[in-house]
């Protein structure tokens, strides 16, 4: 439910001073962002954009208090939202498991677990 890493860890990969980029996408304005919207939640909701846009959706302060991100019942609105918001726009067909995972990890990291999860999913829906 909660990113793994130490401060060193999330500055250097979300930190606008040691990832400009990256903080810039997610929105990450101050040092100490990285860390503090870190992913959370089944989606692993990730940046101080995120975290606001999601919390105006659902109407939490997910931005003031990002922890509330990894409690499950927040998790579970989150994730909905995201993918009804974020990744459901972006994706034509929901079989296509890279075009899915690219609005969601764009290092498409673990893509063959997800295509055989897809697989597992659709044998047990029959």
């Amino acid at each position: 439910m909660e990113e793994i890493g130490n401060p060193a860890y999330f500055a250097k990969k979300y930190d606008p001073k040691y990832a400009p980029k990256t903080a810039k996408i997610l929105g990450n304005t101050q040092v100490g962002d990285g860390e503090r919207y870190k992913g959370r939640g089944f989606i692993q909701l990730t940046g101080r954009d995120n975290y606001r846009m999601a919390g105006k959706a659902l109407n939490m302060p997910l931005e003031a208090n990002p922890d509330l991100a990894a409690r499950s019942d927040v998790a579970a609105l989150v994730a909905v939202w995201y993918w009804k918001n974020r990744v459901a726009p972006k994706v034509d067909s929901f079989k296509d498991t890279k075009a899915v995972t690219k609005t969601i990890n764009t290092g498409m990291k673990h893509l063959d677990q997800r295509a055989d999860k897809l697989k597992s999913f659709q044998v047990a829906m029959k």
